[in-house]
């Protein structure tokens, strides 16, 4: 009898899910790579072999965008990006850290700010946002050093969407004379997209699985002293 109770305490634990699932894969590009994602250079695809796209070393790796630099071949902007799937009638969350940073500043003489958009697309080249409207999710100028973490819920009409994507997009600011010539990058980490349903199904299943494991074991216990008084 103690063998099974433990036998299937053990049995619900393991079934109990202890983390989210992201429909993003490789958001943490833990592996030091690009694998699962997708590079494109000025709407040409992944052509670029200098320092457009790179990967940043140390113990925690991110994706790492480049332009307006001598090493580097974009004229308009790099994007990075992943096709992804959501469920119909289910709602999500995106969650990603980012850090911008630009050579020169608005202090500096001839500054024009680079700027990066978080988007969805759709295959067309339209862009759209958290509401499943015509927009990004999030953009901003790159003025020095920027650190930002979204937490964002998504609307559900993203579902209905073919084609869906999740894109990252590093473009050089102009005006009529050109760019500032100065570079800029936008480093991506931490990406997920995770059912809202997760949130609580991750921290909750376990502890309910313990419990009714508990209670099991309160029953078998139970059992066996009847027994026992039985027997006397």
């Amino acid at each position: 009898m103690n063998k099974l109770m433990i036998g299937g305490v053990l049995l619900l634990l393991s079934a109990a899910p202890q983390a989210m699932a992201s429909v993003i894969t490789n958001g943490g590009f833990t592996d030091c790579s690009y694998n699962g994602w997708s590079k494109d250079t000025d709407g040409a695809g992944d052509i670029s072999v200098l320092d457009d796209f790179t990967i940043t070393s140390g113990p925690n790796c991110a994706a790492e965008l480049l332009v307006d630099a001598g090493n580097t071949e974009a004229w308009f902007a790099n994007t990075l990006f992943q096709n992804i799937s959501l469920n119909s009638g289910e709602q999500y969350r995106l969650n990603v850290d980012l850090t911008a940073g630009s050579e020169f500043r608005s202090a500096d003489n001839g500054f024009i700010a680079d700027n990066f958009v978080v988007a969805f697309g759709d295959g067309s080249g339209s862009y759209y946002g958290a509401d499943g409207q015509l927009g990004s999710v999030f953009s901003a100028d790159i003025d020095g050093n920027s650190s930002y973490s979204l937490n964002i819920m998504l609307d559900e009409t993203l579902s209905a969407f073919t084609n869906l994507s999740l894109e990252f997009q590093l473009l050089i600011g102009f005006d009529e004379f050109g760019s500032d010539f100065g570079g800029s990058f936008l480093q991506v980490d931490n990406v997920s997209i995770t059912a809202v349903g997760d949130d609580n199904l991750a921290v909750s299943a376990p502890s309910q699985a313990l419990l009714f494991g508990l209670g099991l074991a309160g029953l078998v216990f139970a059992n066996r002293q009847r027994s026992t008084g039985g027997d006397q």
